[in-house]
């Protein structure tokens, strides 16, 4: 019985404990990136900088933090999707299980996120104007629906 009992508690503790298995992305940054400009009808400007991509595995929290704190007013206690729009960063979820819970890939959230670039950055709309959202989640739901099929 004491065997039983400490294989159980074993099994438990090294779920609690796994790593996380990081996402990958299905396609390359710069199809996703035409996909985007193609949905807003822009084409690429060479001089406009792209934004530099942090994936969540290889991000430390406190730059997540740093980077979005003044853009959002507050300082957010977890990672999550978002462009940092005065670092010109997209930081992005890559947590495997995520992805699989909420029946999505991780190309999905950079495209999102890569709309709010180019809403900033080509069209020189307000990031603060409620309505980029709904442009983005539009987007990336069509995104989703072609390209992601699980």
């Amino acid at each position: 019985m004491k065997k039983l009992i400490l294989v159980i508690l074993l099994s438990f503790s090294s779920t609690l404990f796994a790593a996380k298995t990081p996402a990958t992305l299905k396609y390359p940054v710069d199809f996703l990136f035409s996909k985007v400009l193609e949905k807003k009808h822009q084409t690429k400007n060479n001089s406009i900088p792209m934004p530099k991509i942090f994936f969540e595995s290889k991000t430390p929290l406190k730059q997540f933090q740093d980077a979005i704190e003044k853009q959002w007013g507050m300082r957010p206690d977890v990672f999550t999707n978002a462009y940092a729009l005065e670092n010109n960063e997209i930081y992005i979820l890559d947590d495997s299980s995520y992805y699989e819970e909420q029946k999505r890939c991780m190309d999905d959230s950079l495209v999102h996120e890569l709309v709010h670039y180019v809403q900033v950055k080509y069209l020189n709309w307000d990031i603060n104007d409620e309505s980029l959202e709904w442009d983005a989640i539009e987007i990336q739901t069509e995104f989703r629906n072609e390209f992601c099929k699980l």
